[in-house]
């Protein structure tokens, strides 16, 4: 169990942490003046039988350029190679009891620094602390380390760190080993003057790195004067399909007199702005409210109402739940980019309340409203479920007739793994018609039996739904969608322990879909063509979806609004 303990009198620690220990919590989270905690964030750590570095705002922004998030071990120098240092742990309690023991530590970085030079530290990148004002190590603790044994590999960040903080040296006499070419050019002076660079001199290249650092976080403040009566829609990839394409189809109808915009290259018309066209920033930048279905593009700073769609409910876990080791490792300023776009959002729109625990984990939605209205997607299944026109329509477009039911097999996309797919068999197809449905970012080609069916591109996957009987995937979030209007469904994930490394699966979630989940590919193969796929329900549908009139009315609330700027 994890304690919250107000550190404000550090001298009580330690008895606070004696009793948190005797009635049974692990772990404690520190709050003060100057740590501040999200709390939803914090409820999502997993309590491993160590401490934990966590992740962590600066006065509710997002300022660190941590690549070790993507890692589940972090030691000392990779913590320090950040370019702001906080005490950003999750502590356990019997470590950090033993650390106070010592009579060394009188503050919370202290226990930090301790922590981290002789503990097994692991991580956790949920964004656990907002930090209010700077916080630095006290003066006994780097007298106390200057008389110390050290990995000889810590002894440069370990100065480092002193001399940002006014102390001295602890270590003059080392040398630094490591390539200087590849350091931060202040830190480089650093080596080259062995520390007797002058501080002005070294605190003004440094804060040259940190603003740097900060235009490439994608941080902006809303302009609302710029703002003008318009709706501007970004779909998936700047894609025509979706959420975003139900949801604009049925605001434009609605609405003929509002101006709005959907930027894509795969459609042409009025209401239709290209990709390449040169008023598209302004349009984007300037629009009362902007809808989009994933996050916002990098280049892109809407001053208007953001209103987040977003393209599924969860089996795989979503940013800040997962590890994303390549995109943490790879991928400058990675999470300061997804994180600081997305507090500019105003709404998140999901399938269903249970759903919100999981957004809220994934995701900094500390000043958004959420709306577990359902998809725009959704809605439209529910109000074709019964529409034989429309699956009579796709069912010919697609040459399939009604002698046998139908197998749509919509598999989702694997970024680093070889994806191994189900075998399409001659008795799976005596037994069905089959549509087959890459994922739209699926690069791989995919060898299939001639009778099996190619979805078009033209035709959306909710079409394929309405007139499928079964549908397999293995991750994809399509299959709440065919749950929400009673089709059978079924998961096949043969790779499951790879990609559960690679990317991470919300546990719950599967484990109620566990009925109709498969590994085993000929015990798949054997219920299919036997027909035994069950009938289940699961917590994520929401038969009672209104979601293109409910997102309407907010759209239009929004576009009513007077800006208090204005």
């Amino acid at each position: 169990m994890l304690k919250q303990i107000n550190i404000s009198h550090m001298e009580q620690l330690t008895s606070q942490l004696e009793s948190a220990l005797a009635d049974g919590y692990t772990h404690f989270a520190p709050y003060a003046n100057e740590i501040k905690i999200h709390q939803d964030m914090l409820k999502s750590v997993t309590l491993h039988p160590h401490p934990i570095v966590v992740d962590y705002t600066i006065n509710g922004e997002y300022l660190n350029d941590c690549r070790y998030f993507g890692q589940a071990q972090v030691d000392f120098k990779t913590w320090s190679q950040n370019i702001n240092h906080y005490p950003n742990l999750v502590y356990h309690i019997p470590t950090a009891l033993h650390h106070l023991s010592t009579d060394v530590v009188h503050n919370i970085f202290d226990l930090a620094l301790m922590t981290l030079l002789f503990d097994d530290v692991v991580v956790d990148g949920h964004v656990a602390y907002d930090f209010t004002q700077p916080m630095q190590a006290s003066e006994t603790f780097w007298t106390w380390l200057a008389d110390q044994q050290m990995n000889s590999t810590n002894y440069f960040e370990l100065n480092k760190l002193a001399y940002q903080q006014y102390q001295a040296i602890p270590f003059p006499q080392p040398q630094y080993k490591d390539d200087s070419s590849k350091m931060r050019f202040a830190d480089s002076w650093l080596v080259t003057t062995k520390f007797k660079l002058p501080k002005w001199l070294y605190n003004m290249m440094h804060q040259h790195a940190v603003n740097n650092h900060i235009k490439l976080s994608y941080l902006y403040q809303k302009d609302t004067l710029k703002v003008k009566d318009h709706v501007v829609f970004l779909g998936f990839d700047h894609g025509y399909r979706g959420n975003s394409k139900y949801l604009f189809n049925h605001f434009i109808k609605r609405n003929p007199m509002v101006d709005t915009y959907f930027i894509t290259d795969e459609r042409k018309g009025p209401n239709f702005i290209s990709t390449s066209a040169e008023n598209k920033q302004e349009l984007i930048e300037s629009a009362k409210v902007v809808v989009i279905e994933s996050y916002m593009p990098d280049t892109y700073h809407p001053n208007g109402t953001i209103i987040q769609l977003w393209h599924g409910s969860p089996i795989k876990r979503l940013f800040l739940d997962s590890a994303e080791p390549y995109e943490n490792s790879n991928i400058y300023n990675y999470r300061a980019r997804k994180y600081n776009k997305w507090l500019q959002q105003d709404y998140l729109v999901v399938d269903a309340t249970s759903v919100v625990p999981y957004f809220n984990s994934a995701f900094p939605n500390q000043e958004t409203n959420v709306l577990p209205v359902g998809y725009p997607r959704v809605d439209y299944l529910l109000q074709h479920r019964h529409d034989r026109a429309q699956v009579k329509h796709i069912s010919k477009k697609l040459h399939i007739t009604d002698d046998k039911p139908v197998l749509l097999y919509a598999p989702t996309w694997h970024k680093d793994t070889v994806q191994q797919h189900l075998t399409i068999t001659d008795d799976l197809l005596q037994q069905y018609h089959i549509i087959f449905k890459g994922h739209v970012e699926a690069q791989q080609d995919y060898s299939l039996p001639e009778r099996v069916i190619r979805a078009p591109k033209d035709i959306e996957t909710q079409d394929l739904i309405l007139i499928a009987d079964i549908i397999v995937t293995d991750y994809s979030s399509i299959i709440f969608d065919a749950l929400t209007i009673d089709k059978k469904v079924c998961l096949f994930t043969p790779q499951h322990e790879t990609y559960q490394q690679e990317r991470g699966i919300y546990e719950h979630v599967l484990s109620a879909l566990r009925p109709v989940w498969y590994k085993d590919e000929a015990l798949l193969h054997e219920d299919l063509i036997e027909q035994r796929i069950p009938s289940i329900n699961h917590p994520f549908v929401n038969k009672s979806n209104h979601a293109l009139a409910e997102i309407t009315d907010v759209i239009l609330k929004e576009l009513h609004k007077k800006h208090a700027d204005n």
